[in-house]
């Protein structure tokens, strides 16, 4: 999926005909970061319901405006934003809060024909509310991306978890939160995506605050006909479990490293009771020196003891 290309399910459906309409509006509301705005400005697209415009601050989607044209004015609900370096740049999609105060004076089609398409309209709608429940309030990691690799959107699940707010992260490379030590494979990963239409494994992040995320994901190629193809990736932050089980491989590494240097002498052991020699199970007589260094990983260093300095 190319930027400024959305999934219905991410930027909202078109449920209205709009013809072309240059009406000037006066637009007022508060932008992404809370400051109030009044814009005088001149709509793109008109419909019964709904305008596309531009010359606004960035504002969220969802956000309600208020919109005056003339002496009427009506709330408008943000239902799409242009994606950066799309043609759609700086332009928003608007749809009209309250049916009652649609302001262009424009009249929707009525009739059977229409009935059913607003039931239908309705129904997708519902499905479309569902989705947008599950992408913005799920606690897994969700995103889209194009084929070059490109975020088209980012749950907040997976914004908070890397430090930044959602709408900061589309028209940015996914790369870009790789840790640089593997930013290498990325190219590697879309191409198995393009091969296969899927791929998962773990991905090493890197948060706004420099620290450290480990990602196990599982993405998939998404080709919608008359729309460029978009991958949608689902990931679960495991860094703890990582954690867990390479502290789990060391502390069996060192078990490991530590049963290997115990090699123990057992039972009762024939010993010579004058010249200290140790009977083998072969019947041999042999010293002790030789039989402990061959049953064990002892080895002896010779000396003489004061004893046997007087003695000797």
């Amino acid at each position: 999926m190319s930027a400024g290309t959305k999934p219905g399910w991410a930027k909202g459906l078109r449920r209205e005909q709009r013809i072309a309409g240059c009406k000037p509006v006066t637009v007022l509301g508060q932008d992404v970061h809370g400051n109030p705005f009044s814009i005088n400005t001149f709509t793109v697209e008109i419909s019964a319901s709904g305008a596309r415009l531009k010359g606004l601050p960035p504002v969220a989607k969802d956000a309600i405006l208020l919109m005056e044209c003339g002496q009427d004015r009506a709330p408008y609900r943000v239902v799409w934003v242009g994606e950066r370096g799309s043609p759609q740049e700086g332009h928003i999609g608007l749809e009209c809060a309250d049916r009652d105060q649609a302001i262009f004076g424009i009249q929707p089609p009525t009739g059977t024909f229409y009935d059913e398409y607003k039931r239908v309209e309705a129904e997708l709608q519902r499905s479309e509310d569902r989705y947008k429940r599950l992408f913005v309030h799920s606690l897994g990691l969700i995103c889209t991306h194009d084929l070059r690799g490109v975020l088209l959107t980012v749950n907040p699940a997976a914004a908070r978890a890397l430090g930044y707010e959602s709408y900061s992260a589309p028209g940015r490379s996914l790369a870009d939160f790789l840790a640089p030590s593997v930013r290498q494979t990325f190219p590697a990963y879309l191409q198995r995506v393009r091969d296969h239409g899927q791929d998962s494994g773990y991905m090493l992040v890197v948060a706004r605050n420099r620290t450290k995320r480990v990602w196990l994901y599982r993405n998939l190629l998404v080709c919608e006909q008359g729309s460029p193809p978009y991958v949608v990736g689902h990931a679960m932050d495991v860094t703890e479990q990582k954690k867990a089980e390479h502290q789990l491989q060391a502390a069996l590494k060192e078990l490991q490293k530590a049963l290997g240097e115990v090699r123990t002498l057992k039972g009762l052991l024939p010993v010579c009771a004058w010249c200290k020699r140790i009977r083998t199970e072969a019947g041999d007589w042999t010293e002790l020196e030789s039989f402990i260094t061959a049953h064990s990983e002892a080895n002896f260093s010779h000396g003489v003891c004061p004893d046997c300095v007087s003695r000797f």
